[in-house]
């Protein structure tokens, strides 16, 4: 498991970078566990009828691979994920990333 406190100054919608990363289907692979300390984020699960599972400050929360992240303001996050599938969310980060530039 990697642990990991991570802090946003503002909104961030992953869907772009999981696309131009290339991770199959546009989603991430990568179920998370954590804890919001600040701000509030929403999980998205393309091509399901899931509804959408919003996560605000004070609450803990799973959620299960295929979704895309989206924090709709500046947040705290204390996260919990199994360190291979979080890796492979990384490296798509950084090839989206990389593609921009």
């Amino acid at each position: 498991m990697e642990v990991a406190l991570t802090t946003l100054d503002g909104p961030l919608d992953c869907s772009r970078n999981y696309i131009d990363g290339g991770l199959p289907g546009g989603v991430c692979p990568c179920p998370h566990y954590g804890f919001v300390f600040e701000g509030t984020m929403r999980a998205h699960f393309p091509g399901t009828d899931w509804p959408d599972e919003v996560v605000t400050a004070g609450e803990a929360y799973y959620i299960p691979a295929g979704h895309v992240l989206i924090y709709e303001e500046a947040s705290k996050v204390l996260e919990f994920n199994p360190a291979h599938a979080l890796q492979m969310v990384m490296d798509a980060m950084q090839r989206a990333a990389d593609s921009r530039r």
